[in-house]
């Protein structure tokens, strides 16, 4: 708008020039002020239409999740804008925005996927995990830019669609093929949140201190091909029945454990009989069991008296 006011103000310079110098007649030899009078009035409007171009230009709006760097006509980078409404600057000084939350670059399918309502950024990425096999996946990351490094961003990248194009999506690239590499095969199938995880983290470190927060990574599938699933499916099987080969084995171990105590149980209980069977004692035990018997054994060769009770 600056430049478009400056036109207008060359405009409106000519023609007050043409109309106070302009000479015209009628055609009859008489002087005729019409047309002196016509350019002055074009002049006004032009001097109104470059005050409204430079008003315009001195104002502008923001909103919430918004920043704005601040540059003047040649150029060099004046400041920056972080807060919202309506905001005023010199009319020669232009404003570059920035989005600074809820960006997202997403790699999905074949690149031509939408993906919340926008063209993905690339093509799923493809990565060779531990194991050495080779598989696909789509990966959204959600990121946000802090404040105080628009400016920084800006003098660097001079957009943000370059910040963007040149830094965010080759670390997402870079950093998606890296991190899987020190996975094996079943560990990526069992356990993508640990994968998404250690993604973020690894972006998280590679950011630091260049004003970009890492507020979201989302795995949406890890794809191997059918040679790979049969194998997988295999050792899944194979794992499961490993699995129940420890607990059935670990049942035994726990029965035989218990039989063990039991039978050292007894053991011990028979010891303790045993050691507290006196002479005494067994002798009592005798007399006590004979005297509660209908019969009566008698060593032989022996002459007991029989007390016969009288009735």
């Amino acid at each position: 708008m600056f430049i478009t006011g400056i036109i207008f103000g060359i405009l409106a310079v000519i023609a007050l020039v043409v109309g106070i110098k302009l000479k015209v007649d009628d055609g009859y030899g008489r002087p005729t002020k019409v047309p002196n009078l016509i350019a002055k009035i074009a002049s006004g409007i032009l001097v109104f239409l470059m005050g409204l171009f430079m008003f315009f230009g001195s104002t502008f709006t923001q909103q919430a999740g918004e920043a704005k760097v601040l540059k003047d006509w040649t150029g060099n980078v004046v400041g920056e804008e972080t807060g919202t409404g309506l905001k005023f600057k010199p009319f020669y000084v232009d404003t570059v925005d920035f989005d600074i939350t809820n960006n997202l670059v997403a790699y999905v399918g074949n690149g031509e996927t939408s993906y919340n309502g926008q063209k993905a950024d690339g093509p799923q990425i493809t990565f060779t995990d531990k194991d050495g096999a080779t598989a696909n996946l789509d990966i959204t990351v959600t990121y946000s830019i802090q404040q105080d490094s628009v400016q920084e961003i800006f003098t660097k990248y001079t957009s943000q669609e370059n910040f963007k194009q040149k830094l965010i999506q080759q670390d997402v690239r870079s950093v998606t093929r890296e991190v899987p590499s020190k996975f094996g095969t079943l560990e990526l199938l069992n356990n993508r949140d640990k994968l998404g995880k250690q993604v973020q983290d690894a972006l998280v470190a590679k950011w630091q201190g260049k004003g970009i927060i890492v507020d979201q990574v989302s795995l949406q599938e890890i794809r191997y091909d059918d040679k790979v699933k049969g194998q997988f499916s295999a050792a899944q099987t194979a794992r499961i029945a490993n699995e129940q080969a420890k607990a059935e084995l670990e049942t035994a171990k726990i029965n035989a454990q218990q039989k063990v105590v039991q039978a050292e149980a007894e053991a011990s209980a028979n010891a303790k009989l045993a050691a507290s069977l006196t002479e005494p004692i067994l002798r009592q035990r005798y007399i006590d069991a004979l005297s509660k018997a209908q019969y009566m054994v008698v060593p032989d060769g022996s002459s007991p008296l029989i007390q016969v009770p009288v009735k």
